[in-house]
């Protein structure tokens, strides 16, 4: 599938440039969908992190948080909502209801597709990548070290 890859990745950045060119301010839009964007991914991560260790489990390695990894976990997880809120929280009072909500409405567009696909595709259920902790440890490694 490479070349659709690469058509998305060539249409995506001209819808954009066009509307900048359409939008006075889209500049700044843009960069608050791309940052939320950001957070929206690894809030994801530390979503899952949590999840799993509600459900029991102890991450693998050489460095691990320890007693301290649950509320590292929750606090990560709390801070990520706050400023994804404060990132996409309307400012201009005056301006559209859509000018106000672009971020917001463009962020669940992206993850609403991405649900989609997800559902209609199953892709992981055609993945061939290991399961059930994220680097496999030898037998023969090193204690964890407690921080």
């Amino acid at each position: 599938m490479p070349p659709y890859a690469l058509a998305l990745a060539a249409i995506v950045p001209a819808v954009i440039v066009i509307g900048s060119k359409v939008s006075a301010d889209a500049l700044t839009k843009i960069v608050s969908f791309a940052a939320l964007g950001i957070y929206l991914g690894f809030m994801m991560v530390v979503l899952a992190a949590l999840r799993a260790r509600l459900r029991g489990w102890r991450p693998s390695g050489r460095f691990t948080l320890g007693r301290w990894g649950l509320a590292v976990n929750v606090a990560a997880l709390v801070y990520q909502v706050g400023a994804a809120t404060n990132m996409a929280w309307p400012r201009t009072p005056d301006a559209a209801w859509y000018d106000n909500w672009i971020v917001l409405l463009s962020a669940g567009l992206v993850v609403g597709v991405g649900a989609l696909y997800m559902v209609i595709a199953k892709p992981h259920h055609r993945s061939e990548a290991p399961h059930g902790d994220a680097v496999p440890v030898p037998t023969h490694a090193a204690a964890p070290v407690e921080a």
